[in-house]
């Protein structure tokens, strides 16, 4: 059995005798090899013009591929001469010791004396200057009432203000001079305040 030759199943892969035609386990016949030599092109034919043309193409190739091998070595040449030259040493920079800055202390800031704030001890409410009784009639087709104001001790004045208000603006008005306008029928109180201290007077609109 070993002079008789294996072949090989190109189905499957098994083994079996050349004797046998078909692969006993798949069942593929054989077939011979063709002994038949492959047919040379027109280019292999010297004196064709198909070989010139094949002979001059490689001729170029080889050209093309000669320039690009000597564009790659003076690249790398140029690549490792950059690398490789002299490179000039990094002097060391000086760093000046610091100084030592010595801070004065703050000085402090004298606190102002706070002058002192003389208290308004009386408000009067005035008319022609002269004061006005508890109440006053004021009607509304008359002509505003200009009211004052004597505030005791009249030094009270450099820190305070006066100010004017009117407890029914619906009755009448007062504006922050002390004029005094009759609005609408009935009674309301004009107040005059400075430091704290105020002063009242009725207004009566019939």
């Amino acid at each position: 059995m070993g002079f008789i030759p294996q072949i090989t199943c190109r189905r499957c892969g098994a083994k079996f005798s050349k004797l046998q035609s078909r692969c006993p386990k798949c069942g593929t016949r054989y077939v011979k090899q063709s002994s038949r030599t492959t047919p040379t092109t027109a280019s292999v034919k010297p004196g064709t013009a198909a070989a010139t043309r094949a002979n001059t193409n490689s001729r170029w190739q080889l050209i093309f591929g000669s320039i690009l091998v000597v564009a790659v070595l003076i690249s790398v040449i140029v690549l490792v001469s950059a690398s490789l030259g002299p490179k000039e040493a990094t002097k060391p920079v000086d760093t000046p010791e610091p100084v030592a800055v010595t801070t004065p202390p703050p000085t402090p800031t004298p606190t102002p004396t706070p002058e002192p704030t003389i208290p308004v001890t009386s408000v009067t409410i005035t008319f022609l200057n002269k004061a006005v009784g508890d109440s006053f009639t004021q009607r509304i087709e008359w002509a505003p009432i200009q009211l004052g104001a004597d505030v005791y001790p009249i030094e009270a004045l450099e820190k305070a203000t006066i100010e004017w208000r009117s407890s029914n603006k619906e009755v009448a008005t007062v504006d922050e001079t002390g004029l005094v306008t009759a609005v609408g029928s009935g009674k309301c109180e004009i107040i005059c305040e400075c430091g704290g201290v105020a002063a009242h007077v009725i207004v009566l609109v019939p």
